[in-house]
């Protein structure tokens, strides 16, 4: 059946592109052409055959190309290297991984090809980026997706998505146990001009209160918005800073002691009943924490 199926794509295919060679005294009628890969295209999809729609739309791709539409191009290139992520999904779940990630490669291959058609600031290449990054961080290839979130965030202007952005960037930076780097993102967004609503406000300063225990950067390197949260946690000074609970205020300071008093029972004590005030970012760190304390 699969044996059929192929053929049957492959006769289909070469018969569209036969259409586009120039014959003797009539030009190749590129917009059928097109028509056609991708109407075929949408067929491999309703036959669930990704791979298949995914050279399929490369096809109409080309044709866009040949008639100048670079947007129309670059759509293609993005329907195309969706089809190839949806392929290498289905391999994934049946627990199957190709060593020369061919599903996986021609993907990433048709978003490139999609970027080089936007303005470097376009809000559409921005999409793009971060669409890439989710896709591979669903696929477990979190720090391949760094790349792409970070080109992503560097391009992006709106003040409010920006923030969204780096603070899901500073969880990445933390899965992929990168987490000087998270701190020095933390502190990027906590010392910029941005508004910063409260919720999130607090999660960023808690995953800082965490990293730096983690870190354990030298003083002269925190920066001063750091040392002065710090501080006014440790004392009990309110702060706009801090918009922490009482509760979370009493847990962190509790975190702080116990961990330079390198005192992991009481560390793993309140690991138990935290749980609620922190996100899953959060929770690995503190176990991290835990561990380093026992060596």
């Amino acid at each position: 059946m699969a044996t059929d199926l192929s053929a049957s794509f492959n006769e289909q295919y070469i018969n569209i592109n036969t259409k586009l060679k120039k014959r003797f005294m009539r030009k190749p009628n590129i917009s059928e052409a097109t028509n056609e890969f991708i109407a075929l295209a949408i067929q491999c999809e309703h036959l669930e055959q990704p791979a298949f729609a995914g050279q399929t739309y490369i096809g109409a791709a080309k044709c866009e190309a040949s008639a100048g539409n670079f947007l129309g191009e670059a759509e293609q290139y993005v329907a195309a290297a969706r089809q190839f992520m949806k392929a290498e999904k289905k391999l994934a779940a049946l627990k199957f991984y190709s060593p020369d990630r061919e599903n996986l490669e021609a993907a990433i291959g048709c978003y490139m090809q999609a970027l080089t058609k936007y303005p470097a600031k376009s809000a559409i290449r921005t999409s793009i980026l971060l669409e890439l990054a989710n896709e591979l961080i669903e696929l477990d290839h979190k720090h391949e997706a760094l790349a792409y979130y970070e080109q992503a965030v560097d391009i992006i202007e709106d003040s409010t998505m920006k923030l969204m952005c780096m603070r899901n960037l500073v969880n990445l930076l933390i899965k992929c146990g990168k987490y000087d780097i998270a701190l020095e993102t933390a502190n990027k967004v906590c010392d910029s001009n941005i508004y910063i609503p409260d919720g999130i406000l607090t999660e960023l300063q808690v995953s800082r209160v965490l990293l730096v225990l983690l870190v354990d950067p030298d003083e002269d390197t925190k920066s001063v918005s750091l040392k002065q949260m710090l501080d006014n946690l440790l004392y009990d000074e309110d702060s706009d800073a801090i918009p922490f609970n009482i509760d979370l205020r009493l847990k962190l300071q509790s975190i702080i002691i116990s961990s330079r008093c390198m005192d992991q029972q009481s560390l793993i004590s309140i690991a138990s009943d935290i749980k609620p005030y922190f996100t899953m970012e959060q929770r690995e760190l503190l176990e991290t924490i835990i561990e380093k304390k026992s060596e």
